[in-house]
């Protein structure tokens, strides 16, 4: 009888044994399949934003060609701010120290500057009464307050269509951000912000920036919904933002 009982004991060991080793390659395939639609997803979505960047970086060689009373670069700013959303996607699926994604945050953040002075040599050449905004922050460790910022920024782009919004990593390793830092003379007290060409310091609430914005621009021209960008001084279309802005 003790014979008999150790035999079924040992049958039901190796049960067992059997079933969890048949659940763990099941559990280990199906999470390998997992893992390669993701990796399949990213890529992608990754060269997708890469045809994106370079589609872009064409329109902006095509506008700075444009004549004062052609120049329409709405499309473009809503551009810019479509793939910003798309470049949050890919950091928050690879990390935001993953090299492929920081390369590619370091290409948008050149694009974004090169927008940035199309639209101040608009501003000067055109005539055009213009404002933008730009701000830098930091992660949560460097910047505590930068998050707050950036959703403050956001209530305004949505309240003020026509307000341009650049958003940068002060950290991030990239020559042309460090010569605006060079020009500015800026020092690393984020948050920061560049109202056209006045740099302040510390996080400022919506009522702040919007008495700020009011000494360069009418608010209410700010507030129109118009598609295009006009000839003239009555305004901006859809802010660019970043990661930091959403």
């Amino acid at each position: 009888m003790g014979l008999n009982t150790k035999k079924l004991n040992w049958g039901r060991h190796l049960t067992v044994l059997l079933a969890t080793a048949i659940i763990f390659a099941g559990g280990f395939y199906l999470s390998n399949i997992i893992i390669e639609k993701k990796i399949s997803a990213v890529t992608k979505l990754q060269q997708g934003l890469s045809i994106d960047i370079l589609s872009l970086e064409t329109q902006f060689s095509i506008l700075e060609q444009a004549p004062c009373k052609n120049l329409n670069e709405s499309t473009l700013t809503k551009e810019l701010f479509d793939i910003s959303q798309k470049l949050e996607s890919v950091g928050n699926t690879l990390g935001q120290n993953n090299q492929d994604f920081l390369m590619l945050k370091k290409y948008y953040s050149i694009l974004e500057i090169k927008h940035w002075l199309l639209l101040k040599k608009t501003a000067k050449e055109c005539k055009m009464n213009l404002v933008s905004i730009v701000y830098l922050y930091g992660d949560k460790k460097t910047c505590p307050s930068c998050e707050d910022q950036g959703f403050i920024l956001t209530t305004l782009r949505e309240k003020y269509p026509f307000l341009r919004i650049y958003s940068f990593d002060y950290n991030l390793a990239l020559a042309p951000l460090d010569t605006i830092k060079s020009i500015y003379k800026l020092k690393p007290e984020l948050p920061i912000l560049i109202v056209n060409d006045d740099e302040m310091y510390g996080i400022k609430t919506k009522e702040e920036l919007e008495e700020i914005l009011s000494q360069y621009i009418s608010l209410a021209k700010l507030e129109e919904k118009a598609t295009t960008t006009p000839s003239n001084s009555s305004g901006q279309a859809k802010a660019t933002t970043t990661k930091a802005v959403k």
